[in-house]
């Protein structure tokens, strides 16, 4: 068995987490298109925290993190467990659903954007995997728990089943398993816990936020001036993203959450996704695209049907 790390704190403290991993091998992910094709094709995307091994095919992916994914960060993370999705991994999500934030306009409590665990519930019915989300624990203060025997407590619980079930049906028989598992159910209830006790109207998020809209593109006048032909859906989720320069996070992230959320993932699309720059012109597009593999271009051509720029529109294929 293997263990690939992102960063090597994470892999030790994940290494110590079950027995079974105690004689794996731990090596750091490998720079640029080089390793082995099913390690390349778990880092399709981006890179996820951890990558378990075992005879040559990734069995779990981890994503962990101390920060909360609340407001427009909420993506930020989740282009990271694409790829392990479409290879039918399991997947799991290890963070905190409300945290203190320190300093700055918004200090105080913060709390999980719900349309993470809405998309991250449709990334494993739409890819056919089990994805988890375990809530990091914390204190009544809503700081971070960092105590081991508290902090690791369930993540150990999910190994354990991980692992008894790997044994017993392989993947990818598991799968249905351990998404139908007692622990799986626990860690749903959880959140439908924190949703009625903790989050002020969650209604709110049944709905896409005030970037995002879904019409038929000739009902999006900005689009229908540009007679976007190429979208053949019904309707069109409008995406527009405010950055004032080419970067990744937390949109590039964004577009591949609204992707599974709105639009029935990647392949099979239910509708169309345009992505709208109002501040990138094409010419500032073809001049990042120019400079390599960069994720930012690739990611975006990812998830979009179509990118509209202050100067104009490209199908997919043409951007």
């Amino acid at each position: 068995m293997k263990l690939y790390y992102d960063s090597f704190q994470e892999g030790i403290w994940f290494k110590g987490l079950h027995q079974r991993l105690t004689a794996a091998g731990l090596y750091p992910f490998p720079s640029g298109e080089v390793g082995p094709e099913y390690l390349q094709l778990a880092l399709l995307h981006d890179r996820p925290n951890v990558i378990v091994v075992e005879n040559d095919q990734p069995i779990l992916v981890l994503e962990r993190t101390v920060e909360v994914p609340s407001g427009h960060n909420v993506g930020q993370r989740f282009a990271r467990l694409v790829a392990a999705a479409q290879m039918h991994v399991p997947i799991v999500y290890f963070g905190p659903y409300a945290a203190y934030k320190h300093g700055g306009a918004t200090q105080g409590p913060r709390y999980m954007n719900l349309r993470l665990f809405h998309a991250l519930k449709k990334l494993g019915e739409i890819e056919c995997t089990a994805v988890t989300t375990i809530n990091w624990p914390v204190d009544q203060n809503y700081e971070i728990i960092q105590t081991p025997a508290i902090r690791d407590k369930r993540m150990k619980d999910y190994l354990d089943l991980f692992f008894s079930l790997y044994d017993m049906y392989g993947l990818p028989a598991m799968t249905e398993h351990l998404i139908n598992s007692t622990f799986q159910r626990e860690q749903e209830d959880e959140q439908r816990t924190f949703v009625s006790e903790s989050v002020v109207r969650p209604e709110q998020y049944d709905s896409p936020p005030e970037s995002v809209r879904i019409l038929p593109w000739q009902s999006i006048s900005v689009l229908a001036s540009q007679h976007p032909t190429n979208l053949k859906s019904p309707e069109t989720v409008f995406y527009k993203i405010g950055m004032t320069y080419l970067r990744s996070d937390p949109y590039t992230g964004m577009a591949l959450l609204y992707s599974y959320l709105y639009c029935g993932g990647l392949k099979n699309r239910t509708r169309d996704l345009v992505l709208y720059f109002p501040n990138i012109t094409n010419g500032q597009w073809s001049a990042a695209a120019a400079r390599g593999n960069r994720k930012d271009i690739r990611l975006f051509r990812l998830a979009a049907d179509g990118i509209l720029f202050s100067d104009g529109y490209a199908p997919k294929g043409q951007c």
